[in-house]
């Protein structure tokens, strides 16, 4: 069974978080285990959306963003199974897998919607963090397309 479980949390599927949370919880062995979530934030990269907006407001944005995670993640984690929740700035799956080296999770638990089209020309981050990562991927599948 596994002990050390992390789970990437996206504010835009967090029906999902709670699905993988679930799935977590019967993967840990009769000791229980941690849960670790990730937020990352793609602002940074994808500058566009805050060019118009002054910084104050940006900074107000993003504690914003900080606040909701530790919300989901508190609602869907019971306080025994509490690991850690941290925010990163950056590319998806280039954070999860940081976030995973520091963590050394037995099992990164990654949310993937319903492929379409576009999944055939552009990879997405669950397949990336899949190909990468140094410990076991669970990929838990959302019947929507994203």
């Amino acid at each position: 069974m596994f002990n050390n479980i992390l789970i990437p949390l996206d504010l835009e599927h967090e029906e999902m978080f709670a699905s993988a949370v679930e799935v977590a919880t019967q993967l840990f062995g009769s000791d229980g285990g941690k849960i670790h979530a990730l937020y990352v934030d793609q602002t940074k990269i994808h500058n566009s959306s805050f060019t118009l907006l002054s910084t104050e407001v940006v900074k107000q944005i993003r504690r914003e963003v900080k606040k909701r995670v530790s919300e989901v993640f508190e609602q869907n984690v019971s306080e025994a199974y509490r690991g850690s929740c941290h925010t990163r700035d950056g590319v998806i799956y280039d954070e999860i897998l940081e976030e995973a080296a520091v963590l050394k999770p037995d099992v990164i638990l990654v949310a993937a919607g319903k492929p379409g089209l576009s999944s055939y020309l552009l990879g997405s981050n669950a397949e990336k963090v899949l190909r990468h990562a140094e410990c076991s991927v669970f990929v838990i599948r959302d019947k929507k397309i994203w």
